[in-house]
């Protein structure tokens, strides 16, 4: 290669190089409008008093984010804070389906994006590792998935990204993952005396499908996915469903209470330790509703079982 194509090069690179440096610089504002919407919607000024009003809070809110990056893309489509907006909308998917605003046409960019961008700053690329491994486990907890690949991957984030603020729960799901793995291998043993007195063996009950329902009185996903699974009771228990419930709280009155007053039938385990309920630690559960499945062998074949529970129990009975 001659000196004056070298040059000719070297002129190009530069120019390139300064071209993108004005292109960023020229979206600054507007990507800083970009960060005050995000900033609204995390730290809001005046917090929502009721439903509705955190609905049209989250509506204007995410609106105006969308406003403003459509404009900051015009702007600088290559500055860097592009991949902030995106983690950011990653965040706010749930509340877009709560406030109902769809996302813009042509906004959706994979978190491989953000992890393989060049110019994307290394706490937002710890962000998209840890979405993304957090996105792809329902995947791999369900019938067929595949668990162990998953757990490698999120060992290899705990590697990359040793900083990053999630890591704690992404360890917890680590270990819960590890003993799901551990209990489809083999029929699952629990055994204790109920907060009524009841004699509860699990080896006892092969022969009927059994949910195991971790829950407590003070959560509210808890209550409110009680209906399905009393309807559930009802229409099976004579076919063979039985409920075993695994109860989280800590104050044996209240929960004596609600179990009378919901017509709750089946068995529950106590022991008043909240968080530290024995049974549902040694099983690595981290959040509730967590409803597993046991087929007629004692076998766990899901342990997320709220979906469709009263089919997916029809189906194991009729096995």
């Amino acid at each position: 290669m001659n000196a004056q194509r070298l040059l000719r090069l070297g002129v190009t690179t530069v120019v390139l190089a300064i071209s993108s440096l004005l292109q960023a610089a020229d979206g600054d504002a507007e990507w800083q409008k970009v960060a005050d919407a995000m900033e609204n919607l995390k730290n809001p000024k005046e917090r929502p008093n009721s439903r509705e009003e955190a609905v049209a809070f989250l509506k204007k809110g995410i609106s105006e984010f969308d406003t403003a990056r459509a404009a900051a893309l015009k702007a600088g489509p290559n500055h860097p804070s592009r991949w902030d907006a995106v983690i950011f909308d990653k965040m706010v998917g749930r509340a877009r389906e709560m406030a109902e605003v769809p996302a813009p046409a042509g906004s959706t960019v994979e978190l491989a994006e953000v992890l393989k961008a060049e110019d994307a700053k290394p706490e937002t690329k710890s962000q998209a590792s840890v979405i993304d491994v957090m996105e792809s486990l329902e995947a791999a907890d369900a019938p067929g998935g595949d668990i162990n690949g998953w757990i490698a991957k999120a060992e290899k984030h705990l590697k990359d990204f040793p900083a990053e603020k999630m890591n704690k729960m992404v360890e917890g799901k680590i270990q819960g993952a590890k003993v799901n793995a551990e209990l489809k291998t083999k029929p699952l043993e629990m055994k204790f005396t109920a907060v009524d007195g009841r004699e509860v063996d699990l080896s006892k009950l092969q022969g009927k499908v059994v949910l195991i329902d971790f829950w407590a009185t003070w959560c509210g996903p808890c209550v409110a996915e009680l209906p399905n699974v009393l309807k559930a009771y009802k229409e099976l228990h004579p076919k063979g469903f039985e409920i075993v419930g695994i109860s989280l709280d800590q104050d044996k009155a209240a929960l004596e209470s609600f179990v009378k007053e919901r017509g709750m039938e089946w068995p529950q385990y106590f022991d008043g330790k909240g968080w530290q309920n024995e049974i549902s630690t040694k099983y690595g559960i981290s959040s509730i509703p967590a409803m597993w499945l046991v087929n007629k062998k004692g076998m766990v074949v899901s342990t997320n079982a709220r979906g469709g529970l009263e089919e997916n129990v029809a189906k194991l009975l009729a096995e």
